[in-house]
């Protein structure tokens, strides 16, 4: 493209860039919600034998209960349910041609060869992401465990007998999902946090120190985080172990040899500056500021998430649930350098390469020489002032960090997720994408709630937890610019939903029983934005005992409590302080929860967006100030009982400054809020005021009308009277 092509994508992208909006901003909200439900949404709601035109009218139809079934047609109620997309392409690894003991025993071999006792397989891959690629998932294909957290630990102790142990560490949302799926036989649970149970760090030294055939802790440089690398190096000098990790092979991918996937190629695609409201250009420009504050030379960024969010560049392939690709990039104070499987630029249409030709200064080399250019990364006598910022210690890996040479700058490496900080604060395009997001996955639930709902007590149909999944991905495939899921559907009925991160499958599901409680964990990816909604219900009344709207009511109070919270700004321990908020209902009746109260949240990105959290209160305060204007955050408390049930409410919320005239802080600034974003209701038949205070009350309340507002006539012009029934009546005033 030539300079003067160029010229209207620049000038396109300076004027956001100056103004920060796109045009759907000059639009008052209730305008958007008419135009968003009255052409896109007509083709995945109910419609009547009435022409579009009289459907879509603006009187208001009375709807009585008894008349709901008669006056619609729900055929489509019995149409076949869409399998959910990873049927057809797995986010599992399926199958293999050795049994669990003959992977332990073909990976003993190798460690025998190499002189290796205890064997590490972290979950993640050479980028630390949370969610991989098939072709990335060592820890599941050798354990059995599909859990997105954890870590495998393979000892031998004896060469002639292959004698040792296999342990799997995780977290408290995966303790009964690893014990169904691993084979106990085998392999021992580590449970982390757990009293009792040692942290699998100390573990593994623990395991080499007493190996009696190896004294060596071996594992991917690669796939090691360079926190986790330097603690195993520190601890040489204390304890009776070599750690020795080797680039040159993964020993789980000896023994998977040629079953193991492939990496996709396919092409990766623009996402529209409508959506993300700033060029590339001048996020660079940001960052490059930031850069010279701290007199950096190179900015080395590996975090798949903030590369996507750089270059404005996304993928629906390489990465299940994640629209990411595998990339790496070096940024200096001129120049910006992209490896990437070429293939996957050259595959794309026009709209990406004309726009890629719009970067300033930008150099594309293939993904496999990223070493090879960290490699030369040293500061000499001709170029002392080379300055290196790596990712956050626990981002980047072991191998990058040894990848540089040893010199002055090596000494003077810089850590710091410089992209990750910047991407939390969503501009104000983000801001309200994230909203229309938000606006299109409601609405996903009401519907798939009420049909829920109708096919259990109306119709007395059996439908399993799976059944619940296809509908609402069904529903959402129908929705404008819906990308996919963003994670596995937690569609849990009863004890399955006390398993944290259960996902029914095609072949392992239950029968929702309207008898108990119903656990809906759902998100979605749309142009607009990533979502993270969760509900519990329950839908026979005559069912719910009083220790169900305890329980329910605990965590919804606990749940308000964040999203009511104001804060003073400039803080470093608020995720700590509002953890303790969500706890505190269900801690003053002795009761607690094994998993974080909240996450950040990307712009069309990945769902679990760090480094901001609403974190536990064992892992301390947090070491930076993130809780700022624009941030998207998860509040999601819980309570479950094992063999039994679970509850949790998850909504997103957003940080906002509070208006000078609700008060100041003792610092004299303004207090911080959150804007609610979510716009799906509570169980109203699961709580019990008696728990909840007046100001409580009356935030549900408002709440709740707020929805009406939005939904209740859109649904009735769609003429779907049963989710307009649902939802009037699910959104009904509670008594103060």
């Amino acid at each position: 493209m030539f300079d003067s092509e160029k010229q209207p994508l620049l000038e396109r992208s300076r004027r956001i860039e100056e103004e920060n909006e796109i045009s759907t901003h000059s639009l008052k909200y209730p305008s958007f919600l008419k135009s968003l439900i009255v052409f896109p949404f007509q083709n995945c709601l109910p419609i009547s034998t009435a022409s579009s035109q009289e459907s879509l009218g603006i009187e208001t139809i009375p709807v009585k209960d008894d008349d709901i079934d008669e006056s619609i047609d729900y055929s489509d109620d019995d149409k076949e349910l869409p399998d959910l997309p990873y049927i057809k392409n797995p986010v599992t690894i399926k199958g293999s041609r050795f049994s669990s003991h003959e992977k332990l025993q073909e990976i003993r071999k190798l460690m025998v060869k190499h002189d290796i006792g205890v064997y590490i397989i972290p979950s993640e891959d050479e980028h630390i992401s949370e969610n991989t690629a098939l072709a990335d998932k060592r820890r599941e294909y050798i354990s059995g465990f599909t859990g997105s957290a954890g870590v495998a630990i393979i000892t031998v102790t004896d060469e002639d007998s292959l004698s040792g142990e296999a342990i799997l560490s995780t977290d408290g949302r995966y303790f009964l999902q690893a014990q169904n799926q691993l084979d106990l036989k085998l392999w021992k649970l580590n449970k982390q946090g757990v009293i009792g149970y040692t942290n699998w760090t100390q573990l593994t030294i623990n395991l080499a120190t007493k190996n009696s055939f190896s004294k060596t802790i071996s594992c991917d440089p690669r796939t090691l985080s360079l926190s986790l690398g330097k603690f195993f190096k520190e601890k040489e000098t204390y304890f009776d172990f070599k750690f020795l990790p080797t680039i040159e092979f993964n020993l789980v991918d000896k023994v998977w040899g040629d079953e193991k996937p492939k990496r996709s190629l396919e092409p990766v695609y623009l996402l529209n500056l409508n959506y993300s409201g700033e060029h590339t250009n001048h996020k660079l420009k940001r960052i490059r500021e930031i850069m010279e504050e701290k007199n950096a030379t190179h900015y080395v960024v590996t975090e798949l998430d903030s590369i996507a969010w750089l270059f404005n560049l996304r993928s629906d392939f390489d990465i299940p649930f994640a629209p990411v690709f595998f990339a790496y990039t070096i940024i200096t104070l001129s120049s910006v350098e992209l490896f990437i499987n070429k293939k996957k630029i050259d595959k794309g249409d026009q709209e990406l390469k004309d726009y890629i030709s719009t970067i300033e200064g930008l150099i594309i080399n293939d993904y496999d020489e990223f070493y090879n250019s960290t490699s030369k990364l040293k500061g000499t006598i001709f170029d002392s002032n080379l300055m290196i910022i790596l990712p956050d210690a626990s981002a980047s890996t072991l191998a990058l960090y040894d990848s540089i040479p040893e010199s002055f700058s090596k000494r003077k490496i810089h850590h710091e997720s410089i992209i990750a900080k910047l991407k939390l604060y969503k501009n104000k395009t983000e801001s309200f994408n994230a909203k229309i997001a938000q606006y299109k996955d409601s609405l996903a639930f009401v519907l798939l709630i009420s049909w829920l709902e109708h096919q259990l007590l109306r119709k007395k149909k059996k439908i399993s937890e799976y059944d619940a999944a296809c509908k609402i991905f069904g529903i959402r495939e129908k929705l404008p610019n819906f990308k996919g899921l963003s994670y596995e559907c937690i569609s849990s009925s009863g004890a399955n939903a006390a398993i944290i991160h259960y996902s029914p499958t095609k072949e392992e599901n239950s029968i929702i029983d309207p008898k108990k409680p119903y656990l809906l964990d759902a998100g979605a990816h749309y142009l607009e934005g990533t979502t993270d909604i969760t509900r519990t219900y329950f839908f026979d009344n005559s069912a719910i005992t009083k220790e169900n709207k305890k329980h329910y009511t605990l965590v919804l109070k606990g749940h308000l409590a964040v999203a009511m919270a104001k804060f003073p700004a400039n803080s470093k321990g608020t995720g700590v302080v509002l953890d303790s908020y969500a706890r505190q209902p269900l801690w003053n009746h002795g009761l607690d929860f094994n998993h974080g109260v909240g996450h950040g949240i990307g712009s069309f990105g990945v769902v679990h967006e760090g480094p901001i959290s609403i974190s536990s209160t064992a892992g301390g305060p947090d070491k930076s100030d993130l809780f700022k204007s624009g941030a998207i955050i998860t509040d999601e408390p819980g309570y479950y009982i094992d063999g039994e049930c679970g509850y949790r409410v998850e909504s997103e919320i957003e940080v906002i400054e509070c208006d000078e005239s609700f008060g100041k802080t003792k610092n004299g600034g303004n207090f911080l809020g959150f804007e609610y974003l979510t716009k799906v209701p509570f169980c109203l038949n699961l709580v019990d005021t008696t728990y909840l205070s007046e100001i409580e009350i009356k935030w549900i309340n408002e709440y709740h009308e707020s929805i009406r507002e939005d939904f209740a006539d859109k649904l009735l012009k769609l003429n779907n009277k049963r989710a307009y029934r649902w939802l009037m009546r699910e959104t009904s005033p509670i008594e103060i």
